[in-house]
């Protein structure tokens, strides 16, 4: 009896097990489902986000070629630190705490350890890339201003957060999205869809080739380009007019309500907030407490709308002949309705 028994649940679990092998090799076919596998690796291949046109055809915002230093820290070798942080032009420090956090994200999926590279970089970088073990070079484009204005317009993008990716899976980490500006609120457009290609690795963590012979593998869709209302020669003249002082100006066409202009003072130079310096720029753009250039008074400053409907009045009943320009009216500090 107890033979029995013994060899039944042997089968029962040969069974269980050849069925989940065979449901995984047959049937599973999701992105997800193919990611939780630790014998896959993907590679994913990042799209131009698409570009920003004002409403005659002129270029505000394109892109520029930059390169991310990643890294899939299981597949990480003894290397020499000091000379590749030396390469990298970052602090060991900073260095360490950037491998650990893409541990604590994963140890098998790759995450961005120095983003942004330039051209200069990447070229002194490339050649010697074969001795660092577990380290690639991935190509990505940042954002071109054509334009010095329109920064609180056109917004910013920078790299996703704990929250975003918790929010949204199409993310992962060391992606870039909009956070403000045209560049969040058209973000599903301007994005793109990043492709991505599936490898398969053998027990020795060796690269075989394509999973299922790239079955599911996709390629990399531009952005879509978009217009905007803002005219370009307008916004920049506008923001000349406001250099030195505090205030919006918002020009609008009667016939339509589009937008022409959305000036607010101070500003700041767009191309402050691209790069590796980013961060930085940021820091002290938002710290700055006296200009407070990153608040756009376009919209947000609320200012009394009372002088502008007492001048409005006033043009009505020089027109109607109810006072001409000699007429004095006294104000006793406003006319209150109901309880104070």
């Amino acid at each position: 009896m107890r033979k029995i028994l013994l060899s039944s649940i042997i089968i029962v679990i040969a069974i269980t097990f050849l069925g989940r092998l065979s449901y995984l090799q047959i049937f599973s076919f999701s992105a997800e489902q193919v990611l939780e596998d630790p014998a896959i690796k993907a590679i994913y291949d990042y799209p131009e986000r698409g570009y920003i046109y004002d409403r005659n055809g002129h270029l505000l915002v394109g892109n520029d070629p930059a390169y991310d230093v990643m890294v899939i820290p299981r597949e990480v070798k003894a290397l020499d630190t000091l000379e590749f942080c030396g390469l990298l032009g970052i602090e060991k420090e900073k260095f360490v705490e950037k491998l650990r956090k893409a541990r604590v994200y994963s140890p098998r999926l790759p995450s961005v350890l120095v983003p942004q590279l330039s051209k200069q970089d990447y070229a002194k970088l490339q050649e010697k890339m074969r001795k660092y073990k577990g380290f690639y070079i991935q190509k990505r484009s940042l954002r071109y201003y054509d334009t010095p204005s329109a920064a609180n317009v056109l917004g910013y993008i920078s790299e996703v957060n704990e929250g975003d990716l918790a929010v949204n899976k199409y993310y992962v980490q060391g992606e870039l999205k909009g956070r403000t500006g045209v560049e969040r609120y058209y973000e599903d457009l301007l994005r793109g869809r990043k492709g991505v290609q599936y490898i398969q690795k053998d027990r020795f963590n060796r690269d075989i080739g394509p999973y299922k012979n790239g079955q599911l593998d996709t390629l990399p869709e531009q952005g879509k380009q978009i217009s905007i209302t803002i005219d370009k020669t307008l916004q920049e003249y506008g923001e000349t007019l406001m250099n030195g002082k505090r205030g919006g100006i918002v020009a609008i066409e009667p016939a339509t309500g589009e937008i022409l202009s959305m000036i607010s003072g101070p500003t700041y130079d767009p191309a402050l907030l691209v790069g590796r310096e980013r961060s930085k720029n940021y820091t002290k753009l938002y710290n700055d407490t006296i200009a407070n250039p990153t608040w756009d008074r376009s919209i947000h400053a609320q200012q009394p709308p009372g002088s502008p409907f007492k001048t409005l009045n006033a043009l009505i009943a020089l027109q109607e002949g109810v006072l001409d320009e000699s007429t004095t009216i006294q104000c006793y500090h406003g006319f209150y309705v109901g309880k104070k």
